[in-house]
């Protein structure tokens, strides 16, 4: 596991799939630009009310040649978990140049 750790602040939006609208944008970015999610999973702790503020965390728990393998999970302003995922990522092909 890498110990960067991406952190954003946000507002618990009101939506039946509120942690992962928070966790899989930061989990994707993590992962790297053009990376295309393969899976994400969640668990869920105890319901955050909607807007409330939250911090949404994730990092790399291992990379591959075409692989990513990232953490998340958001908190509530006492740092209570509210919700964790894990999710990969599949990484672009790289452009090979033939001319």
């Amino acid at each position: 596991m890498t110990d960067d750790i991406l952190r954003r602040q946000a507002i618990m939006p009101a939506a039946p799939a509120a942690a992962a609208s928070l966790i899989e944008p930061l989990l994707a970015e993590i992962a790297g630009a053009g990376a295309e999610p393969v899976s994400l999973t969640l668990d869920y702790g105890p319901a955050g009310a909607a807007g409330t503020p939250v911090t949404v965390e994730g990092q790399v728990e291992r990379a591959t040649r075409t692989l990513v393998f990232a953490y998340g999970r958001l908190l509530s302003s006492e740092g209570q978990v509210l919700a964790a995922g894990s999710a990969v990522f599949r990484k672009p092909a790289p452009i090979i140049n033939a001319g």
